[in-house]
């Protein structure tokens, strides 16, 4: 597809991963210990990921976070909560991308 830019399994990883990070600090900052968990979960479902498929499956159970799981990402609280939570999801979302990999 033209003017679409292919990108590399572990560039999406490390978006994520860092998305994640992100969330971590932002978290910890807030006291919010329960998200801060899920930023370590996020981090535990990416790492050393280099198949588009095995990228596929964990981007879409982590997306499941955004439906009232575990994340309870649906009640941010903070501009600054909702900066990187939408941050992630973007991340996430690349990860749906046909194109990653190719």
């Amino acid at each position: 597809m033209a003017g679409r830019q292919k990108r590399s399994v572990e560039a999406v990883r490390d978006e994520i991963m860092a998305a994640a990070a992100e969330l971590r600090s932002v978290s910890l900052a807030e006291q919010d210990t329960h998200r801060a968990k899920v930023a370590d979960w996020l981090e535990e479902q990416f790492i050393d990921i280099t198949d588009p498929d095995v990228l596929l499956e964990a981007t879409r159970t982590a997306l499941t976070l955004y439906q009232g799981g575990m994340g309870s990402f649906q009640d941010v609280g903070t501009p600054a909560s909702a900066h990187v939570v939408s941050q992630l999801r973007s991340a996430l979302v690349r990860g749906l991308d046909s194109a990653v990999g190719e």
